[in-house]
């Protein structure tokens, strides 16, 4: 039974299957050349020696809200080399969001801004174009920027307003300005005016007196749009203040024109917004605070009986640290004991939190492991260090040593294991091996440790062991942390690889580093609910560490959490399950068909498409293929693709009312707990696979109301049969309770009875 149970996940999550692939195979042979709608934006960022990309405004700030408009964000640095975009038809438009500086290469980098305005593409400027001058030649006259900025309809002129408590807003537009907060005084603004009558002002201030000065600060229009310096986001790091004063969404769909864009859509499967689970395996053998029938206990033991355990419906993802259960490194034949009991779960998926916990990442892209025994020495650890690591740092190495390379930041030590020198393949394939080895079951994911800030090597090391990779990000979005300015992107690229980011943070920032509040990670509850209402942002991640369960107050926390998942409509899935969905957003190419008719290509694990705006569309199923339903919700249509159709075709028609079904002739999926999957149809009969965790519930909408019959196999077996009466809302749901086991792939027949 496990292995078929391991099968058919297999499918669910896009794996490589034979047969499978013979059936793509043939499908893939109908595709043709045909250029995709273009989903990349050119995002241009700040350098600098100390750059790191996540540390951006473009990242962390606007690749969330481009994401969630189908866009995929690329970046290049505007102190290096910029990309030829000849020939580049997956490009939609640049985005830059740089200080006004004087910079080396001015010239150039105007140069390269008009020459991607000349290939048609979408300028989208936030601030100014990041160039005031340049020290050789001086400042550039306003004439010259003015020739890039007329291309948005917007002209700089000589005017500047520094203080602006006597200016009149003659335009606010409520649906951009103002989204997460209005300042009391408007910020300083130059003179902007608009020169092209196909731009819209969203907020026009005036200031009168002797010196007047005019400001059309936040347009868009056909070519893409601007908005004035200190006018997009109030942003102040050291306050932790990240907060919109547009709102990004409508301003971004505007300016990049996405309405003709179906969205790829992350957070959802078959109708329901997705949920997965995930621990990093620190303080394995930590010794918690509660106890198992009276006695000392391990937070890994206290983690599996009082919290996994008890939410058998809900998967997770346990990743222990390699070393932990390795004999050579640390020889704790309890800690091997609890991890094969967890593996031994159905709901539990094996991952990895590497074999060292490595700290600080970067210190081991040029690692130097005299640098690290040094680091070690000079923590009064160096006791620690097995004897098959090469000998300490001699005084004279010592000395000799780059003092930079010492200074690892926050962190005390470069890993928290290393009784032998770093090896990247025994941290990635070989901590896979281990856990798997001692576990029993195959490892399926890697759970970034430390900072959470892998080099590009590290990643590719995922890539080529086959298994996806998360973690990072920390998404909040509560009482403490009141913006989407803190929903992070769902991954951030390094070099050639990416990092798929957790989508939610875990119980380390709620906890002021694990130094107190053990109870807050109960707040995660307010993060979720935020990036559903208003609009559906990101999946459901209950994600902490195995040390969550040293404290009373933090076990408590984590049961008050997974009891809040009871009862909700979610569609669980394996946290590979998720990274392999999110890598599928940045492969999917759109192919239009004709007015409202695309093609899906090369979508991977990914199977929702989304519909924003869309209270009078439907899906035309007529029209479609490898469709298994659709959900309209919070106004947008979610629409369900078939994981067994490598291209469908989706195919969108008018709704007369937002209440009324979509025009289907064969019932058709509104939501299920399970995945669905390999759909048949004869007539008004249709026939699906599903398999999932917890129990079955799926509302399908049919045809026409009356009496429907529907039968569940297992194994072959009929497990549950009944004749269901659909009322006019044409709306028939399945919920055979414990009769279908979650375990086993189930086969759902679902048949009109009589005329």
């Amino acid at each position: 039974m496990m292995r078929r149970f391991g099968l058919v996940l297999a499918v669910i999550c896009g794996w490589f299957l034979p047969t499978l692939a013979l059936a793509q195979s043939a499908v893939l042979s109908e595709q043709t050349s045909e250029p995709a709608i273009p989903r990349t934006v050119i995002a241009l960022v700040e350098g600098g020696p100390d750059f790191r990309l996540r540390d951006t405004r473009s990242h962390y700030m606007a690749t969330m809200p481009l994401e969630q408009l189908g866009l995929i964000v690329e970046y290049y640095r505007a102190d290096q080399p910029l990309p030829d975009l000849t020939g580049r038809s997956d490009v939609r438009g640049i985005f830059t969001w740089l200080a006004a500086t004087t910079r080396p290469g001015a010239e150039r980098l105007l140069t390269w801004y008009e020459r991607a305005v000349d290939l048609g593409l979408k300028l989208v400027i936030f601030g100014e174009l990041g160039v005031s001058g340049d020290p050789e030649t001086g400042p550039l006259p306003t004439r010259r920027i003015n020739r890039v900025m007329e291309h948005v309809g917007i002209h700089l002129g000589d005017s500047f307003a520094s203080y602006t408590a006597g200016a009149t807003y003659r335009i606010q537009d409520p649906t951009i300005w103002g989204f997460e907060h209005t300042p009391l005084l408007a910020p300083p603004f130059s003179e902007y005016t608009i020169v092209d009558p196909r731009v819209t002002s969203h907020l026009t201030l005036e200031l009168d007196g002797p010196e007047p000065v005019h400001g059309d600060l936040i347009v868009t229009g056909p070519n893409g749009g601007f908005v004035a310096p200190f006018f997009a986001a109030e942003l102040d790091p050291p306050s932790n203040i990240r907060r919109w004063l547009i709102d990004p969404f409508a301003f971004f769909r505007l300016a990049f024109a996405t309405d003709d864009l179906p969205k790829p859509d992350t957070t959802t499967l078959a109708g329901r917004r997705m949920f997965y689970s995930h621990v990093d395996g620190d303080g394995w053998r930590s010794i918690s605070e509660v106890r198992i029938d009276g006695e000392p206990a391990s937070a890994a033991r206290v983690l599996l009986e009082r919290v996994v355990e008890r939410f058998p419906e809900l998967p997770v993802t346990i990743a222990p640290i390699a070393a932990e259960l390795d004999p050579d490194w640390i020889d704790d034949p309890d800690a091997r004991r609890v991890a094969r009991e967890f593996f031994e779960l159905p709901h539990v998926e094996a991952g990895s939190h590497t074999y060292s916990h490595p700290f600080r990442w970067s210190f081991f892209k040029d690692y130097d492991p005299k640098v690290e025994q040094e680091i070690v020495r000079r923590s009064g650890t160096a006791h620690d260090i097995h004897e098959g690591y090469a000998g300490l740092a001699d005084e004279q190495e010592a000395a000799g040593l780059d003092e930079a390379k010492l200074d690892i930041g926050k962190y005390s030590l470069p890993r928290a294991f290393f009784s032998k020198p770093f090896d990247l393949d025994l941290e990635i394939a070989g901590s896979l091996d281990q856990i798997a080895e001692v576990g029993g079951k195959k490892v399926e994911v890697v759970q970034w440790s430390g900072d959470t800030s892998p080099f590009e090597a590290a990643l590719a090391a995922t890539r080529e062991a086959g298994v996806p990779n998360i973690n990072g990000g920390d998404t909040r979005f509560d009482s403490d942390y009141r913006s989407y300015g803190f929903v992070a992107p769902i991954s951030v690229p390094v070099g050639d690889e990416r990092q798929i980011y957790a989508s939610m943070s875990n119980e380390n920032t709620y906890t002021d580093l694990w130094t107190g509040r053990f109870f807050s990670y109960r707040h995660v509850l307010e993060t979720i609910r935020n990036t559903e209402l208003p609009i559906r942002v990101k999946p459901i991640n209950l994600y902490y560490h195995s040390y969550s369960a040293e404290k009373i107050a933090s076990t408590n926390a984590l049961l008050q959490a997974h009891e809040a998942m009871r009862g909700r409509q979610i569609a669980p899935v394996t946290t590979s399950h998720f990274a392999r969905i999110a890598g599928g957003f940045y492969t999917t190419r759109l192919i239009p068909m004709g007015p409202r008719r695309w093609r899906v290509e090369d979508r991977g694990a990914l199977q929702t498409l989304r519909f924003d705006r869309a209270t009078d569309t439907a899906v035309d199923f007529a029209a479609s293929s490898g469709v298994i339903g659709a959900r309209p919700v919070h106004g947008s249509l979610y629409v369900a693709l078939d994981p067994e159709v490598a291209v469908p075709v989706v195919a969108l028609t008018d709704r007369a009312h937002p209440l009324d079904p979509d025009p289907a002739g064969r019932p058709y999926l509104f939501d299920s707990r399970w995945p669905v999957y390999a759909l048949s149809s004869e007539g008004e009969a249709v026939t699906v696979s599903a398999q999932g965790f917890g129990p079955l519930s799926m509302t399908w909408v049919v045809p026409r109301a009356g009496s429907w019959r529907v039968r569940i196999s297992q194994d072959g077996d009929t497990v549950w049969s009944g004749t269901l009466e659909v009322g006019e809302d044409q709306r028939l749901t399945i919920e055979p309770g414990d009769e279908a086991e979650a375990a086993v792939e189930a086969r759902i027949r679902i048949e009109r009875v009589g005329d």
